[in-house]
């Protein structure tokens, strides 16, 4: 199996970070869990009785509005995405146990370190090569029928690729024609909605069920939306509780969905764009390779031609004196030998910095980790 991204930062980092003034991935960070509460007390929203159990007018309300825009009959908030998805695909695949077709690099697979096998007793059928979405082709040349498809929108670990649109609309047909489930796992299904350059629920209505997240491009401060047929997700609620997440009070969470429903879905297209254009700069570097280029969301790999630990002293040390922060994570690359990639996407931190200044501060984080 290979190696998840971690998620766990040092408290260094996590204290250097705060210190910067400039960061060049994702939203601008609140620094302090007291500006994080306070802003939330700001929203109108902030007035309204706490939800108790999954049950209250505002977590109800974003349920409602996250169906609306994902043109489905119901929806349910829950506290995790891994806790939702686990949750849907014991849900298609019934009593059985399975295969659920996920692709080899796929967040299902790895990231949530194969919990459906794991935990739900359920067989994966991997399916798919290395930086390509699976196509219907694929599926079709697998060994056995799935009991469930699922297709992550876009592909995080291949570089946050999307399949064609045609593609796409081929494999929900054939999942309808052989009366297979399709799950979408939607945690940037936001973003991925600029690139098809199509309302979101047009996207989602290839999908008989869609997870999206609210603490990736929305800036949330965790949760997500599982969406589909009112019949689905009555089924989902026992799982859900099951799996940890009849949470008491989900309230920071619901309030801080709904502020970046507000602010940050509207601008998923500009950052698409002003990713696409920081990228071709990047590219133009010698010995840099950005994948996929142009990036189709806004997020895109870059592969540099210094090892990963080098490169992690690089970026500490640019954070350091210049009190830019480029991220502190680096991976062995395959793309340039003996490289590695860092991840970059793009947010409202990208307000507070010029494409030109971010290519000097990577410059300066190469050089001093080529020294």
């Amino acid at each position: 199996m290979a190696t998840p991204y971690t998620n766990t930062a040092p408290i260094a980092d996590i204290e250097l970070r705060k210190r910067c003034t400039r960061w060049l991935n994702g939203h601008r960070p609140m620094l302090s869990m007291r500006e994080s509460l306070l802003a939330l007390t700001e929203l109108p929203d902030a007035e309204l009785p706490l939800d108790v159990y999954g049950q209250g007018q505002l977590i109800q309300a974003l349920e409602a509005e996250v169906a609306v825009l994902l043109g489905k009959p119901a929806a349910r908030f829950m506290h995790k995405g891994v806790a939702a998805q686990l949750a849907a695909l014991r849900v298609h695949c019934g009593d059985g146990d399975g295969p659920v077709a996920v692709h080899p690099q796929s967040h299902i697979a790895i990231d949530e370190a194969e919990a459906f096998e794991k935990l739900m007793g359920l067989r994966g059928l991997r399916v798919g090569s290395s930086d390509a979405s699976f196509g219907v082709d694929q599926l079709r040349a697998a060994p056995e029928v799935p009991a469930v498809v699922t297709v992550e929108l876009p592909l995080r670990r291949a570089g946050y690729r999307l399949p064609a649109w045609d593609e796409l609309v081929a494999i929900s047909h054939w999942c309808r024609q052989a009366g297979v489930p399709l799950h979408f796992d939607g945690a940037r299904l936001w973003e991925a909605s600029a690139h098809y350059d199509r309302p979101l629920a047009e996207i989602a209505a290839l999908a008989d069920s869609v997870y999206v997240s609210f603490y990736k491009g929305l800036g949330g401060l965790a949760g997500c939306v599982l969406a589909g047929s009112e019949d689905f997700i009555a089924q989902i609620a026992p799982w859900q509780t099951r799996l940890g997440g009849n949470v008491f009070t989900l309230y920071p969470f619901v309030l801080s969905a709904l502020q970046g429903l507000r602010t940050q879905l509207p601008r998923t297209p500009a950052y698409r764009e002003r990713a696409r254009t920081l990228a071709a700069l990047l590219a133009e570097q010698p010995g840099w390779c950005v994948a996929p280029e142009p990036p189709q969301v806004n997020a895109f790999q870059l592969h540099l031609p210094v090892g990963p630990e080098a490169l992690r002293e690089g970026l500490l040390a640019v954070a350091r004196v210049d009190g830019f922060w480029l991220g502190a994570r680096a991976v062995a690359s395959h793309v340039v030998e003996g490289g590695a990639m860092v991840e970059v996407v793009i947010g409202d931190a990208a307000d507070g910095w010029r494409d030109t200044e971010a290519l000097t501060a990577l410059q300066r984080a190469v050089a001093v980790a080529a020294d």
